[in-house]
């Protein structure tokens, strides 16, 4: 089914939305995976949520409580690279939800400790912004 005004289908529009959606993480990751934990938060909004398995065992809420969280992680993560696998957008509307596999790499090429991650995001306008993120280190049985 065709849009009037824009000519395109809904599933080009969903599939737009999903594109968008994993770029906007996948530059948030570059800034984490450079050393810099607060870029992470850079595009989220005022009244995020966020859990992780590094030291937010609680969940912390608002951007100015994630942007201290981020400040005392500073030099606590090590420049690397990163994979992402198993990436899946679903888009209901105005929200995005990503599910994913992060996985790291020191920058010798040495397999670091792999993550799951969900995020949330919801339009504004044009933009996607994070309003949720949950991220636990996958457990090796």
């Amino acid at each position: 089914m065709n849009s009037s005004r824009t000519g395109r289908t809904s599933r080009s529009r969903v599939e737009e939305s999903a594109a968008l959606i994993l770029e906007c993480e996948r530059s948030a990751l570059e800034k984490w995976a450079s050393g810099n934990p607060a870029g992470y938060f850079e595009g989220s909004t005022l009244d995020m949520t966020y859990f992780d398995d590094i030291g937010a065992g609680s969940r912390i809420d608002g951007i100015e409580a994630l942007r201290a969280y981020a400040a005392s992680l500073q030099g606590s993560i090590p420049a690397h690279t990163f994979d992402l696998s198993d990436t899946r957008v679903q888009v209901y509307g105005s929200v995005g939800i990503l599910t994913f596999l992060y996985l790291p790499f020191d920058l010798d090429g040495t397999h670091l400790a792999p993550w799951k991650a969900t995020t949330v995001y919801r339009r504004f306008g044009d933009q996607w912004r994070r309003v949720h993120a949950n991220w636990s280190e996958v457990k090796r049985t």
